[in-house]
Order: C-alpha cells, then sequence, then structure tokens
C-alpha cells in the first residue's frame, strides 16, 4: 500500500514521535522526512515505504482505502492504554 503523506504524519504525531527520532528509527534523513510531510512527490515510493516499515514496527497498521471510506490507520491496543498517545 502506498501510504499517503498525511498519514504517515498522523502516524508520526499519534506516537508521539519527533522527526529526528523517526530518521533514526527509519533510516531517512530528517529533511527528506520533511518533504514528504509537505506532500513533495519527488520522494520515492521507496523511501516512504522505509518509513512505513519503521511505523509498523512501532504498532501501527495501515488501512487502505475500500472504495468506500479513505485510507487510514489503526495503532495497536497496548499504545492507546499507555495514554501516551496525541492527535
Amino acid at each position: 500500500m502506498d501510504v499517503p503523506s498525511e498519514l504517515l504524519r498522523a502516524a508520526r504525531v499519534a506516537l508521539n514521535i519527533g522527526q529526528r527520532e523517526l530518521a533514526k528509527l527509519s533510516g531517512v534523513g530528517q529533511r527528506t522526512i520533511l518533504r514528504i510531510e509537505r506532500n513533495d512527490e519527488t520522494v520515492t515510493l521507496e523511501t516512504r515505504r522505509r518509513l512505513q516499515d519503521a511505523f509498523e514496527k512501532a504498532g501501527v497498521t495501515f488501512v487502505p482505502d475500500d472504495g468506500v471510506s479513505g485510507p487510514g490507520m489503526r495503532l495497536r491496543r497496548d499504545l492507546i492504554q499507555q495514554g501516551n498517545l496525541r492527535f
């Protein structure tokens, strides 16, 4: 699934992860993360998928568009119970 930039940013904010920390977790440069979050279409799909992989390892599941509802994300239950999520 090609996760939209808006969902990648939403996952980062929900998990309360800064761009610098995400850069370390994903191996993607902080400036590139900023470009992705600004919806820069020149960032490769491979780079975006590295962010997706990092979020999935952290407990996020991305849900594809089903034709009725748009794409979304789900968080692992234990992350919600910790109370440190932010929206």
